[in-house]
């Protein structure tokens, strides 16, 4: 599998001189009181799907399957936003084995990313789910505020964002148009295809 990944120079040096890198805590920007609890959950469906991590503190390495869409896939870098404006960067295409890797739709990251809610079949089915929160007065912004057989129901439709066939349009698009986000637990320099160093926009 191709994939590509974004990340700083001095990463891209750390992975030369050791061979190999893991992910780690330090390379996670935290968004929020929670935002720790979407890599959480992604962990585990990593654990579940591809198998365990090399140790307990690896964290997963991001890059991309589909960037834009299945027509511009490859990471353009004369876009801004890779990573602050000025930085020193690397894009690493990579190629994985398809065994090692967990794909996840970029867009319904964000539900377990922000904490946010349920993520329904369809509208009608999304906007029930939280008429039904509200009229039983319930916090719709705060998952562990809810009673546990719900927090289970939102928990568990969250697995949406791994199902590259789902494609509602209320909450995303069909695979050909997805952002589609890759992640695994290593890389190591044997899977290194091409490097393109960049300066960030």
């Amino acid at each position: 599998m191709i994939l590509w990944t974004i990340q700083r120079e001095a990463w891209y040096t750390e992975l030369l001189q050791k061979g190999i890198i893991y992910g780690t805590r330090k390379h996670i920007r935290q968004d929020g009181e929670y935002g720790l609890f979407g890599y959480h959950w992604l962990m585990e469906k990593m654990k579940e799907r591809i198998g365990p991590p090399p140790s307990p503190a690896c964290y997963p390495v991001w890059a991309w399957y589909q960037h834009m869409d299945g027509k511009r896939r490859k990471p353009d870098l004369r876009r801004a936003g890779f990573l602050p404006r000025g930085a020193k960067g690397v894009r690493v295409e990579i190629n994985k084995d398809d065994k090692d890797v967990l794909l996840s739709d970029f867009i319904l990251w964000h539900f377990p990313f922000s904490y946010r809610s349920f993520i329904g079949q369809n509208e009608e089915e999304s906007m029930a789910f939280e008429k039904m929160l509200e009229d039983r007065g319930l916090d719709t912004k705060r998952l562990e505020k809810l009673p546990k057989d719900i927090q289970d129901v939102i928990i568990k439709s969250w697995d949406k964002t791994l199902d590259m066939g789902f494609s509602d349009p209320y909450h995303t698009c069909p695979k050909e148009s997805k952002s589609i986000q890759a992640t695994f637990w290593t890389l190591s320099v044997d899977e290194i295809v091409r490097v393109d160093k960049f300066i960030s926009r």
